[in-house]
């Protein structure tokens, strides 16, 4: 199962041709991701963003560009749950724009023990949430 979130790409985002700046699309997907845990996860912000025990840093953030990302026009953002572990979680997001696909950001994501910043196990509750978005990959 995936989440779909859509945005609109302004012009803010873009060089002078009205081209996304690459760097941006990192920012568009944590805001897909952010949608998806309350949304879709059900966790308030504050419980996992702000959480007292544990963090999800980004292990790992790639990006692969097939297409421009245009200012002026909306855009699919596809979000996957791809691989699913112990401690961490893998995410593919893909960016849809006029039916093509434009490009592709995987991050991967790690519980850490806020103080010690080890890895620990994906507190039960979200893995069981989780593991219901784990793609067929």
């Amino acid at each position: 199962m995936s989440y779909t979130h859509s945005c609109f790409i302004p012009f803010h985002l873009t060089d002078s041709a009205g081209i996304l700046f690459f760097g941006h699309v990192f920012s568009l997907a944590h805001q897909a991701y952010e949608q998806f845990i309350l949304q879709q996860v059900g966790c308030s912000w504050e419980t996992w963003f702000q959480n007292s025990t544990w963090i999800v840093p980004i292990k790992q953030a790639d990006a692969q560009y097939m297409r421009p990302l245009l200012a002026g026009q909306e855009c699919q953002i596809d979000l996957s749950l791809t691989t699913l572990s112990n401690s961490a979680f893998t995410l593919l997001t893909s960016f849809v724009q006029q039916q093509a696909l434009a490009c592709q950001v995987k991050t991967v994501h790690v519980f850490c023990d806020r103080l010690t910043k080890q890895k620990v196990a994906i507190p039960s509750e979200l893995a069981h949430q989780l593991k219901h978005f784990l793609s067929a990959n």
